[in-house]
């Protein structure tokens, strides 16, 4: 990976595909450390093919904004899973991916979240909706069109999960709005055709910037 930069004031989310080749999956599996290979061995052969590319392109984008080989990048986690560099405090990162989407977002100077889903039916979308919606967006919801409600959804959904991520969060840590000591900001866009995306950091002076890799 060529040498990357990220510019203050400024979130980068690149966006890639998953389904990758065997000659590209198997140069990303070098990338992984013996840990992360046996949790992949832990996992279902189609799941444990996405979480290696995902892992190996992650590594690889780090390695072009740290200098650091890939190899040698170490991560440590947060009370709720979120990783984060080890002996790299200028870059904040994360992770996530829907189907065979992946977004990968970085920032120098600030924590970042980011969430995307592939537009699709939501089972049981208003049992979902009332455990984790507030009760304003729950009448949103409500109010919306059948045939709009499971975008409608998404879109929360994505917001939701992009703030609460910005905040070292999981999805029953919180409600992803602001609290006295984090003002958060957060923008929607769409990846690719049939996605919708969110990603979250804190305060509005910041640009977002996507950035297609190739398959």
């Amino acid at each position: 990976m060529a040498s990357l930069e990220l510019m203050t004031e400024e979130v980068q989310v690149w966006v890639a595909s998953l389904d990758v080749n065997d000659s590209r999956y198997d140069a990303l599996a070098r990338m992984l450390p013996a840990d992360e290979k046996n949790r992949a061995a832990s996992l279902s052969p189609v799941a444990a093919r996405r979480f290696v590319v995902a892992r190996g392109i992650l590594r690889g984008l780090l390695a072009g904004f740290t200098g650091t080989s890939a190899q040698k990048l170490q991560f440590g986690y947060g009370p709720s899973g979120k990783p984060v560099l080890v002996d790299h405090d200028g870059i904040h990162f994360n992770i996530s991916h829907s189907a065979d989407l992946a977004l990968f977002a970085f920032a120098p100077d600030r924590p970042v979240g980011v969430d995307v889903e592939n537009e699709r039916p939501v089972r049981r979308l208003l049992d979902v909706a009332q455990r984790f919606m507030s009760e304003e967006e729950l009448r949103s919801l409500a109010e919306t069109p059948p045939e709009k409600r499971d975008t409608a959804f998404l879109r929360s959904w994505v917001v939701r999960e992009a703030r609460l991520k910005a905040e070292g969060k999981g999805v029953w840590d919180g409600s992803g709005k602001d609290t006295a000591d984090t003002k958060l900001t957060h923008k929607l866009f769409a990846p690719r055709p049939n996605y919708i995306a969110a990603v979250a950091a804190p305060e509005p002076d910041w640009r977002l910037y996507t950035c297609a890799m190739k398959d």
